[in-house]
């Protein structure tokens, strides 16, 4: 059971009621003032666009591929395994082949060689005999292998996007805007689109000109990576992806065009979220699964029925590793939610991240897990299992939740780690096994401290807030809106998708969907003269929460619903806000839970409400006892189960019609925690995380 609600924020205070002036609180919102940027900002073709050869080395890199290509050399292509990885390395292969040149490419294989241009690859590289190697997302930190090619008289280019160490590969050139000494505009292309502006700096150079179809492909694939490597979708990035969707529309690579035609449904729109959640995770099943030249081979085929078996193959591994993901969180979860779990590392009793563990996993989901875990347990997560190359030792994946900083955490304990990388949201590292409980040990109490440090509670974070960019008015939510609003597509990281807020509904209708995954809410104005109607994805457990009549707020995203050829708005709940019961125990509910707990007495808290008797809202009856415990019991199971008091007082009430105040439910639980019944942990004063213990 998962019933917590979130802090809301709104970016506008002013409440909108028509299309023209939600729009223009939505570009103030984002800092878009000026006519000009505006214009631009909104435009379907045009947009930000630098040239290539403002990157540090790129005039060095054109001539060595034009010499080298001149003189009948040879070229390596040397990729990533992810749709970045994957799209970079047809970019350019793609363009090359348009030149008859003699070029080959690698792309290393996740659980065999790891990520980027490693020792463990390196005799495959030697092996092609290349002339020059160019490396696409990756390389800018390897050090070593790059030194050794260069001993052996090999060129090097390194094309990346990726964070740089003090010291750069000594490469013939480094194509990187994170580099110090950087001299191009814009720093946050993906590796794609590194190798986009090289073929761009080639066309322009000359020498050996880039078609208009190569080009098209290019800017497809480079327009697939910007979305699927969750880089900013802004300045450049926007303008890619903006062309790429133009192109799409009749696409020139014709992997691309099969892969639409499979997935896209009838009166779909070609968009991030389709690509998000469609085809970017089928090219990145095959890297996380098998080899990704599974992928490579949709996007460099050019007979369709090659390509189609290679989307349907790619379709086929995704399939599989959704069953294997769901397999490894179905365990994860067993395994922390296990009555023979060690108390020590239960929920209940740790603020540290999430650590499970199990030799079988598949290496290639655990990243995948790990998030799960994080937003399903709203806790930073670690997940293990045996790694293929390094023997006795575990390899893991991490996601932070919130505001914890998990590079932070791993760097302070690196000395428990055999290595480790990533950044503040997620982590790679290696440990030995041997060792993994002094790792979990230290792990626990390094987090403790980061917490004690900077005043975080580990659960008041960014993933418990909403920010909302404004209210709008129930008049003013109609398929005009949704037009302005999608004329700033398309959204992601720097632009994210506009979350808005609605108050004072009552909800006229509730619906469960999915086997009760889901819910459907039928809401209208408090005066019934406009009506909408809400989706909760994830949002099952509220059918037991709320009701036909409850008041209700709502935070939302818009959408369209395309059914039977009729298309009509949808309104996507973020969280919902049930209005409060009017009286101090659930007004000021969070008070006196606080001073509760801060040792005063129920007696005095009482004093707290003048003209207002509430000491019968704060003892627990055995009637309430009783129903409180049925409804853990019925809607928790032995699950671990997190929820705010309040939502969870609410659904004791409705289901077993004994009122109960948040303040009330709270001594229930610590009742039965006391009885061995569960165990509880209290989160934030109003936040509870348990589960049931069977005997």
């Amino acid at each position: 059971m998962l019933l917590i609600g979130k802090n809301w924020r709104l970016s506008a205070s002013q409440k909108v009621s028509d299309a023209d002036t939600l729009l223009d609180v939505l570009l103030k919102n984002r800092g878009i003032t000026e006519g000009q940027s505006a214009e631009q900002f909104l435009a379907e073709d045009d947009g930000i666009w630098y040239d290539p050869f403002l990157y540090n080395d790129m005039r060095k890199a054109v001539d060595i591929i034009n010499e080298t290509m001149d003189r009948h050399g040879k070229l390596l292509v040397y990729g990533d395994y992810d749709c970045d990885g994957v799209t970079a390395t047809s970019i350019l292969v793609r363009y090359f082949k348009s030149h008859q040149v003699n070029v080959e490419y690698i792309v290393p294989h996740r659980a065999e060689h790891g990520y980027g241009l490693t020792e463990k690859i390196m005799d495959k590289v030697i092996e092609s005999h290349p002339d020059l190697v160019i490396t696409v997302d990756c390389g800018v930190t390897n050090i070593d292998t790059v030194l050794e090619l260069k001993n052996r008289g090999i060129k090097v280019i390194i094309t990346d996007h990726h964070n740089v160490k003090e010291e750069l590969p000594l490469a013939d050139c480094v194509i990187c805007a994170k580099r110090a000494d950087n001299t191009y505009p814009f720093i946050d292309l993906c590796g794609a689109g590194v190798a986009l502006k090289l073929v761009e700096a080639l066309g322009k150079d000359g020498r050996h000109k880039v078609t208009g179809n190569i080009w098209r492909q290019a800017i497809e694939l480079a327009g697939l990576a910007t979305i699927g490597d969750l880089v900013s979708v802004t300045n450049e990035n926007r303008t890619i992806i903006k062309r790429a969707f133009k192109s799409m529309q009749n696409p020139s690579n014709v992997g691309v065009g099969i892969m639409n035609d499979m997935l896209l449904a009838p009166g779909k729109t070609l968009d991030e979220t389709f690509i998000s959640f469609n085809f970017v995770p089928r090219i990145n099943a095959a890297g996380r699964l098998y080899d990704s030249a599974d992928a490579l081979k949709l996007f460099l085929e050019n007979n369709p029925t090659e390509a189609k078996s290679a989307a349907q193959d790619l379709t086929r591994q995704n399939d599989e590793r959704k069953e294997i993901e769901a397999k490894v969180f179905d365990e994860a979860r067993a395994q922390l939610e296990s009555p023979n779990r060690p108390d020590r590392w239960s929920l209940t009793n740790t603020c540290g991240p999430i650590v499970v563990y199990n030799k079988d996993w598949h290496q290639g989901v655990l990243g995948i897990v790990a998030g799960k875990l994080s937003q399903f347990y709203g806790r930073s997560a670690l997940v293990f299992t045996d790694d293929s190359t390094e023997p006795g030792c575990a390899k893991g994946s991490g996601r932070a939740y919130g505001d914890f900083d998990l590079y932070e955490c791993l760097e302070r304990i690196s000395d428990k780690l055999v290595n480790f990388g990533g950044h503040k949201k997620a982590a790679g590292l290696l440990v030995r096994k041997s060792e993994m409980g002094i790792f979990m040990e230290t792990l626990e109490a390094e987090a403790a401290k980061i917490y004690e440090e900077k005043g975080l509670s580990g659960e008041e974070s960014e993933e418990d807030a909403i920010v909302a960019e404004c209210e709008i008015a129930p008049e003013g939510l109609d398929f005009d809106a949704y037009n302005k609003v999608s004329k700033l597509r398309p959204f992601g990281i720097g632009n994210p998708k506009p979350i808005f807020v609605t108050k004072g509904l009552v909800i006229s209708g509730i619906a469960q969907m999915s086997q009760g995954a889901h819910i459907r809410l039928d809401l209208t104005d408090k005066e019934g003269r406009y009506s909408l109607s809400a989706v909760g994805f994830g949002m099952g457990d509220y059918f037991s929460v709320l009701k036909a009549g409850d008041k209700v707020d709502i935070a939302y995203t818009m959408n369209e619903y395309c059914f039977r050829g009729e298309t009509s708005l949808s309104l996507h709940l973020e969280d919902i806000r049930l209005e409060k019961p009017t009286g101090f125990m659930w007004q000021k509910a969070d008070i006196a839970e606080k001073l509760y707990t801060s040792g005063l007495a129920m007696n005095q808290i009482a004093k707290m409400a003048p003209g207002e008797d509430i000491r019968d809202q704060m003892k627990p009856t055995a009637e309430q006892y009783g129903a409180c415990y049925k409804a853990i019991e019925r809607f928790g199971g032995t699950a671990m189960s997190t929820a705010d008091l309040d939502l969870l007082a609410r659904l004791v009430t409705n289901n077993y019609d004994v009122a109960v105040t948040p303040f009330q439910l709270k001594r229930c639980l610590e009742v039965f925690a006391d009885c061995k019944l569960i165990r509880l942990r209290t989160m934030k004063p109003m936040r509870v995380c348990f589960n049931i213990l069977r005997t």
